[in-house]
């Protein structure tokens, strides 16, 4: 039975780790999923808690994934576990029935599954969690309480700590199709769109094309439209200027391109909007052409903004850069770097742009998994150290407190 228990809790452990750390990566994308659930379940007035909800069931998830596996204070996380897993089965059970949204969105951008899926994926997890719940007595604590509770305050901090980092700056890993070192092409884009319009006389309907539409005497039910052909990875990438001109193909075709994306102009701060100025005076002077881009065109921008700004669907903007009035490097059709308005003010433009798009895109490619390698080596290493520490300590704290009992008596 101890071998079970130590399976389930490798299993239940390492899933509600990458499920929270997934989420901390990309604190926008999770706050979409909820606005969709709150949707979906017609709870639309949380829609405006989305963002910071999303973090509190990131780090709930982490830092219970984290306790699990490392029996730090189980019989509290093994609780929370299990009742948060009672809770999911019963709502992707709601999902698989009544198919609301297609994507359960547990994973993140990382791993899509569908709703049955993700259902199953609870089916595993509920027995596992239910076995450590059940039997928490029996798990012995790997330290005092005092201290267990530090290594939980710490898992509590590190994942606070990602998700402000992931939310203020560039993410340090994407799932998206337009993460930092992707190369965007529209070269295998086939798709077309095909218009219909359906009519309606004597109860029977029929569909026209727009050269061939009937008499007045037909009633008007509906415009259906149907793609054709094959779409691209990136047959969404369609960015127009201030005219209504698609300036995709040249964004893609020039050395040195930066797209600044802004989808909800209205929550810009005064501050953000002088950072962006501010970085496109020095992108400008470093050589490099500027774009702007809004989900809603010229609306909601500050009348004094000294830069056209032409449209881009709001979902593409938020693929693009998570960050609301971000900018993205272009360079030879690969994205080369990012920014939020928070980094803004460090960017150095001119080194940055006297490297070609490749090059560019390898260093980085390099720096950021060498960082992020270290990290999560250096995390694991801690953690299993720490874990042998206090397995080691709390054995001869017991064996010490036994000591002094028999010779008091």
């Amino acid at each position: 039975m101890r071998f079970l228990r130590a399976i389930c809790r490798l299993v239940f452990g390492l899933t509600f780790i990458f499920s929270g750390f997934v989420k901390l990566l990309s604190p926008v994308g999770t706050s979409l999923i909820l606005q969709e659930y709150f949707s979906a379940l017609h709870l639309g007035f949380l829609s405006g808690t989305a963002l910071y909800a999303g973090m509190l069931l990131a780090v709930c998830e982490f830092v219970t994934g984290m306790c699990v596996l490392l029996s730090v204070r189980i019989r509290v996380f093994s609780g929370i576990g299990f009742y948060m897993c009672c809770f999911f089965t019963l709502l992707t059970l709601y999902l698989a029935l009544f198919n609301p949204i297609s994507d359960c969105g547990c994973f993140g951008e990382a791993v899509h599954l569908t709703n049955w899926q993700t259902f199953f994926k609870n089916l595993i997890l509920l027995p596992c969690i239910a076995l450590i719940y059940f039997q928490r007595k029996k798990i012995p604590p790997i330290a005092n309480r005092a201290v267990e509770w530090v290594f939980a305050g710490f898992f509590i901090v590190a994942a606070v700590a990602l998700w402000l980092h992931s939310h203020l700056a560039v993410p340090m890993y994407e799932f998206t199709p337009y993460k930092t070192g992707a190369y965007v092409s529209t070269e295998e884009d086939e798709a077309d769109f095909e218009t219909t319009f359906i009519y309606e006389k004597d109860g029977r309907q029929e569909s026209f094309s727009l050269e061939n539409l009937p008499d007045s005497t037909w009633n008007y039910v509906e415009t259906v439209t149907n793609m054709t052909g094959t779409a691209g990875q990136y047959s969404d990438f369609i960015i127009q200027d201030n005219e209504g001109n698609d300036v995709a193909p040249f964004i893609l075709a020039s050395e040195d391109v930066i797209l600044v994306s802004i989808y909800d102009p209205d929550k810009l701060r005064e501050k953000d909007w002088q950072r962006i100025v501010s970085f496109t005076e020095k992108a400008l002077a470093a050589g490099a052409d500027i774009f702007f881009a809004s989900a809603t065109g010229s609306n909601g921008i500050p009348a004094g903004f000294p830069f056209e700004v032409g449209y881009a669907d709001r979902k593409l903007l938020l693929t693009l850069n998570r960050a609301n009035g971000g900018a993205t490097l272009f360079s030879d059709s690969y994205i080369a770097q990012k920014w939020t308005p928070a980094t803004m003010d460090k960017a150095s433009l001119e080194d940055i742009l006297a490297d070609d798009g490749e090059t560019l895109v390898v260093r980085n490619a390099i720096r950021g998994n060498v960082l992020a390698s270290c990290l999560v080596l250096g995390i694991v290493l801690a953690l299993f150290l720490i874990y042998y520490i206090c397995k080691i300590s709390y054995k001869y704290s017991t064996l010490n407190k036994g000591n002094k009992k028999e010779d008091e008596a």
